[in-house]
């Protein structure tokens, strides 16, 4: 059977006049432009290619006086897209097209990609502290200021706070008036568990994941941070967060049992 679509197959199947198209695609030429842009053929040689794009409906022709000006019609070519591309495969090929693009371009000027891989760490920290989780529980929130990151010289720093709610920043105020945002609170199970997410203001591409458990032990509490990292970070990294996380599991041991006494 004829198919319609003959003469349109049979004139893509050769290069120059898809050559041809291309040069038309950005705007119609007369015929004397277009011979100038294949120097290899004759002007009769150029004229057979744009009659058989013709006869096919590729192209349309316009006389202005002496001159031809031929214009590139895309009706055949959106024809054959309609026949054989469902609207889902058009958008699953634009995808790819898109992934395929993205996957091959240059890096930008200014743009450094790394060859240092993604990593991972997990540091775990306990303590028991000999009070009910209530109480453990209440003093993670309400007395931050007391016992995290307070050293041992002396020296006054400014205050970290902790919000009670899904959304509350885990923060240090900032003598200049600002403030520094460890992570943010992502869930609270009152007197069970308590989960932080951030970076910690590392600088580096990395995220890390704090879960924060309060257990019944004997008579009191263990309370059980368990930090997880992945990104961009040096060796020494994880040793510091995990002396870090000790030393003010320490202090908020203290805080508490001196509290209840």
């Amino acid at each position: 059977m004829d198919d319609p679509f003959d003469p349109v197959w049979k004139a893509l199947a050769d290069p120059t006049r898809r050559a041809v198209l291309d040069q038309l695609r950005d705007g119609p030429r007369t015929t004397g432009a277009l011979a100038e842009r294949f120097p290899e053929m004759t002007r009769f040689g150029v004229m057979k290619h744009l009659g058989v794009l013709e006869a096919a409906g590729l192209i349309t022709v316009e006389r202005k006086g002496r001159e031809r000006w031929n214009h590139l019609n895309a009706v055949p070519l959106r024809r054959i897209y309609e026949r054989w591309v469902s609207r889902y495969e058009d958008r699953l090929a634009g995808s790819l097209l898109r992934l395929k693009e993205t996957s091959e371009r240059k890096p930008r000027m200014g743009v450094k990609l790394l060859d240092q891989p993604a990593r991972v760490a997990r540091v775990q920290c306990s303590v028991t502290i000999d009070t009910p989780r209530e109480t453990v529980f209440r003093a993670w929130f309400d007395d931050t200021r007391r016992w995290f990151f307070d050293n041992d010289e002396g020296i006054e720093t400014t205050p970290f706070h902790c919000e009670e709610r899904i959304g509350g920043r885990f923060y240090q105020e900032l003598p200049s008036g600002g403030f520094n945002v460890l992570a943010e609170v992502t869930m609270i199970k009152p007197n069970e568990k308590i989960r932080l997410r951030g970076d910690c203001t590392m600088p580096e591409a990395v995220i890390m994941n704090m879960t924060v458990s309060f257990e019944d032990a004997d008579a009191g509490t263990r309370v059980t941070v368990d930090h997880r990292m992945a990104g961009e970070f040096a060796d020494d990294l994880p040793a510091g967060f995990e002396e870090g996380w000790m030393d003010g599991l320490v202090k908020l041991k203290s805080l508490v049992e001196a509290g209840r006494a």
